[in-house]
């Protein structure tokens, strides 16, 4: 397994129903060559007791959360290769986006990563945000002053990705709920924040 990197993006692709939904209601022609299909799911990577662990917002995964030792909804840490795993096995990928080199994450801001995805996110048991997830997928709602403010003690994946990157400050700051993962990434990856790296799939390890 390749090395990752402190607010690595992990963009995940996946093959069920609610998946390949997702995906083609976000789909933009207009959008960077591998983000004219959005991906379903998005989560990051922080440094966790010296290695990679990959954080994500969910209520779709069956594996106990690494850090509490038991299957949770809502924000949860995994090893990388576990939940890259789920994904390929399944037929699905997982395309890594790793920030740009005038861009990377000082020490102080990695540990600063690590505190808010595992301490406060995971820490304070914040769960699942199902009414957020819906209102991001929209295309006009969610640009007008009717969107909700943002519940940090309620996240989906790319909430909980976007509301990271504002607070250090690789996304300018803004109401978070607005992010489903397309927009997202392609976002970053236009304002060259993030750059594509490398993708886990059936075809690439074959």
């Amino acid at each position: 397994m390749e090395d990752f990197e402190p607010l690595d993006l992990l963009a995940c692709y996946g093959t069920d129903a609610t998946a390949r939904a997702i995906t083609w209601l976000t789909a933009s022609p207009l959008a960077p060559r591998r983000l004219r299909w959005g991906p379903s799911h998005i989560a990051v990577i922080c440094q966790h007791h010296g290695s990679a662990l990959w954080l994500e917002s969910t209520t779709l995964c069956e594996h106990p959360c690494a850090v509490l030792g038991y299957q949770v909804d809502g924000v949860q840490g995994h090893l990388p290769e576990m939940r890259i795993h789920d994904y390929v096995a399944a037929g699905g990928r997982v395309d890594v986006y790793r920030l740009s080199a005038v861009d990377r994450l000082s020490q102080t801001e990695s540990e600063l990563l690590s505190k808010i995805l595992v301490r406060h996110f995971i820490g304070q048991r914040v769960t699942y945000d199902f009414g957020g997830a819906l209102l991001s997928g929209t295309r006009l709602f969610k640009r007008t002053r009717l969107l909700p403010a943002a519940d940090l003690n309620e996240l989906f994946c790319s909430e909980m990705v976007a509301a990271v990157l504002m607070r250090l400050g690789r996304l300018n700051r803004a109401n978070p709920t607005r992010y489903n993962p397309a927009c997202l990434l392609r976002q970053v990856v236009r304002e060259g924040t993030f750059q594509y790296v490398r993708s886990h799939s059936k075809e690439v390890a074959a």
